[in-house]
């Protein structure tokens, strides 16, 4: 079976001084299908600037950096 893992990662303490800067996960859902976790991801995102998926490989989907947000989608095999 597989599943897709929506991942928001935290952008806010990125552009400080060198070694100071860090991301970190907000949370991390599953879903049952692509389509479900990328409108999750738009409607948690509410920004004015509309979500880009690039997809650069057969496993991963990726937004656009959103300012203080990004979204990684990973499909996954569960047993």
């Amino acid at each position: 079976m597989k599943i897709f893992r929506l991942i928001s990662k935290n952008l806010t303490h990125l552009g400080g001084p060198m070694g100071s800067e860090y991301t970190y996960n907000n949370f991390t859902k599953s879903f049952a299908t692509l389509e479900s976790a990328k409108s999750f991801a738009e409607d948690d995102y509410k920004g004015e600037e509309t979500i880009k998926w690039s997809h650069p490989n057969d496993t991963v989907w990726r937004s656009q950096d959103l300012g203080y947000v990004m979204y990684n989608i990973k499909k996954e095999e569960v047993l």
